[in-house]
């Protein structure tokens, strides 16, 4: 009885130890492979598990992800924040190259935030003729002002007044007004500026889709989940 009760206190000792020591030691390597997954040089993790020795094996009750400037299709999100539950990771990618391969996972969510500047750059460097652009984004619409080279003989200012919507397979800047030299010239039908897109669902982490699109003052949220379907 006395040796039984000896065993049982070292593997106390040994659970509540590794229960302290694990997960600070496998949160560094979730960190380092969640950067090639977001794109982010930026990445902190907090793990859950009781007891923490199934990290060992890649099980994980709760991932909870923060990344900074983090970059998905051609987008850089200036937050990438996610939760993910059940998780079971390829143990050896894991443990042996710091390499995240999901085998698989209940539930997760992820929310990106873009800010005024991210969507002004992706303008200037994706819209073909746009330059310069400038972008304000309020809770009612998204406005973006930009210079518009027409051929290599003219440049005319440029307002376009819309919203970030969701449509099929991307998240889409869909145009409402359209102005040129601040005078509204009416619906631009099939013109390339009637509906800018902007990301690709299929590109996005962890086989999330897109529930919500939603608009603040300096900036849109993008809340996304596994749970199938789309949101505006």
């Amino acid at each position: 009885m006395k040796r039984l009760i000896g065993i049982l206190a070292v593997l106390g000792v040994l659970l509540a130890a590794g229960q302290m020591l694990l997960p600070p030691v496998v949160s560094q390597m979730v960190s380092q492979g969640m950067k090639s997954q977001t794109g982010s040089d930026q990445v902190s993790v907090q793990l859950e598990k009781k007891p923490a020795l199934g990290m060992l094996g890649g099980s994980f009750d709760k991932i909870t992800l923060s990344a900074v400037n983090a970059k998905t299709d051609k987008l850089t999100f200036s937050e990438l924040n996610g939760v993910m539950t059940d998780v079971q990771l390829d143990r050896n990618a894991l443990l042996e190259h710091q390499t995240i391969v999901l085998q698989s996972v209940g539930n997760v969510q992820v929310v990106g935030t873009l800010t005024e500047a991210e969507l002004a750059r992706y303008l200037n460097q994706s819209v073909k003729g746009i330059r310069n652009a400038a972008v304000a984004i309020t809770p009612d619409k998204v406005t973006a002002s930009s210079s518009f080279a027409i051929g290599n003989f003219a440049n005319v200012g440029i307002t376009l007044e819309g919203r970030i919507a969701v449509d099929s397979q991307k998240v889409k800047f869909v145009t409402e007004r359209f102005l040129i030299n601040n005078t509204v010239v009416g619906n631009i039908g099939g013109a390339a500026l009637t509906e800018i897109p902007l990301l690709d669902l299929k590109k996005l982490p962890f086989g999330v889709t897109v529930r919500d699109v939603v608009m603040e003052q300096g900036k849109v949220v993008i809340y996304t989940d596994n749970q199938g379907g789309s949101g505006k």
